[in-house]
């Protein structure tokens, strides 16, 4: 049977969002190190790796009148668990992601739109590319250790069409500035199944620059 999935991992949508600032002169290029979740968390957790990917971003940005091109390398884990939809007969899946990015400024501003973002701007930009997906609101949060940073976690719940019905799904959300770098952890669930101990598990477990 088709398992349906709520990933996470398009969070690189963010990378395309306008920025300002420029200096000019050649091509500028920033790389980010890897951001993943250690084996030891995945096991508690009962997640397995989906995907761990390079994403290349070529932006061009004008400045004084002329054009200059910005290469920004990112990185994108993702893990998923398998689970049953109560009541629906059907499989799906949490899914956790990390997104590494690196933390640059242009201009002495901020150039990466990740260092910016509200918790609530990265879920936003998140849902927007699903059908279905609906009525998201924030419901309350509670601290974590990520990467050796105590850091706020945002909960946030919203209506998700999986199998064809209806499903309440509950969405963490964390962000810490490590090294250069900005890194993003995302999980999505059914809330029925009452995962949040389990996200959690994986956000103290993210490790990065490894």
């Amino acid at each position: 049977m088709r398992r349906k999935s709520l990933t996470v991992a398009v969070l690189v949508v963010v990378l395309t969002s306008g920025c300002v600032g420029f200096l000019l002169g050649d091509t500028l290029a920033f790389s980010a190190s890897k951001a993943t979740v250690s084996d030891a968390a995945l096991s508690d957790a009962g997640y397995e790796q989906k995907r761990v990917d390079k994403v290349v971003e070529n932006r061009t940005f004008e400045a004084g009148g002329q054009s200059r091109k910005v290469k920004v390398t990112n990185w994108v884990a993702e893990y998923e668990k398998g689970l049953s939809v109560e009541g629906t007969g059907q499989k799906t899946v949490a899914s956790f992601a990390t997104l590494s990015s690196p933390r640059f400024e242009i201009a002495g501003e901020s150039v990466n739109p990740l260092a910016r973002y509200s918790d609530r701007k990265l879920v936003e930009k998140f849902v927007q590319r699903y059908d279905g997906v609906k009525d998201v609101r924030k419901v309350g949060g509670r601290n974590a250790t990520m990467l050796g940073k105590e850091t706020s976690v945002s909960k946030f719940e919203a209506t998700a069409t999986v199998a064809g019905r209806e499903v309440d799904v509950t969405i963490h959300v964390a962000k810490v500035e490590h090294g250069d770098d900005v890194v993003v952890a995302m999980g999505v669930y059914p809330s029925l199944a009452d995962m949040e101990d389990d996200v959690f598990r994986l956000i103290e477990g993210v490790q990065h620059g490894s």
